[in-house]
């Protein structure tokens, strides 16, 4: 795939406080959409997408006193941005040092001078069911070292191949990155028109890591959740989830040996169209 940047300069393994401190980030980010960009039908306006340009995850574009804006959090160097409508940045927190109540702070006046006017109430911050860490309960944010950046080239790839993957399959959603579990993903639905809580639809995406996973992986997932007896064969190295969900998974240290010059993104490639094909036939009934 043109422009993978080779991924395993970090060990995936030892990306798990880096990439919990840009999910508490990015709720800061994404307590705009929440409160100023116009609701959408499936919660839409809280997502993010990712812009190649400035490197990072941007929410939807809202009309201010004097231009566009949005507001964005970048991997690395790791800030909260308020971007203009072509993604240049015009106002930036770098988080090294600052507290998530000083981020919060910083979003709420740089939203407040580009609007023009007060925000109508303050941002929401994060529920009880958000992932444990320190920033969460007022330790500043720490970002030196490599991982950041690694977890950027995780969103930066991962970004490319799912909009190939969307691009490929009719149905597809656009590619976008869900601020309450952080992950990335296309839904493609199997059943448009019909009842999202009974249409048949498979979700691909990425995930940084989380509970049941610490690493970073790819992730097909079939809707209404297959048996776990009659899963199909997976290509690329990938594996079957089936404690507490089931769903086609990639770990990233099960493609981050297959070395650079895009071999890691066949890999990915070779995974993700296999698990589609297979969660669509079992879907339609098919046998694996």
């Amino acid at each position: 795939m043109s422009g993978w940047e080779t991924l395993g300069a970090v060990d995936p393994r030892e990306l798990t406080d880096a990439r919990l401190q840009l999910h508490w980030a990015a709720q800061a980010a994404a307590a705009v959409g929440k409160q100023i960009v116009p609701h959408q039908p499936d919660f839409g306006e809280q997502s993010f997408q990712w812009l190649a340009g400035p490197r990072a995850l941007a929410q939807g574009i809202v009309d201010g006193a004097d231009g566009r804006f949005r507001s964005a959090v970048r991997p690395s160097p790791a800030a909260l941005l308020l971007l203009d409508g072509d993604g240049a940045t015009l106002a930036e927190l770098p988080l090294e040092g600052h507290t998530l109540d000083a981020a919060c702070e910083w979003v709420r006046a740089e939203v407040e001078r580009l609007l023009g006017r007060p925000l109508e109430q303050p941002l929401e911050r994060p529920g009880e069911d958000f992932p444990a860490h320190p920033v969460g309960c007022g330790a500043p944010f720490s970002t030196a070292g490599p991982a950041f950046a690694e977890v950027g080239r995780y969103f930066a790839d991962a970004d490319r191949v799912l909009r190939a993957v969307a691009a490929r399959n009719p149905g597809a959603s656009a590619v976008r990155c869900w601020p309450h579990h952080c992950d990335i993903a296309t839904l493609i639905l199997l059943d448009p028109g019909a009842d999202p809580e009974k249409a048949c639809s498979i979700g691909v995406g990425l995930s940084p890591g989380d509970g049941s996973i610490a690493e970073p992986y790819f992730y097909v997932l079939p809707w209404p959740a297959p048996a776990p007896h009659a899963l199909p064969e997976l290509a690329g190295g990938g594996r079957w989830q089936t404690a507490g969900w089931v769903g086609a998974v990639l770990a990233a240290s099960s493609f981050i040996g297959a070395g650079p010059n895009g071999a890691q993104a066949r890999q990915v490639e070779d995974f993700l169209d296999s698990a589609v094909a297979g969660s669509q036939r079992l879907l339609e009934g098919g046998k694996p």
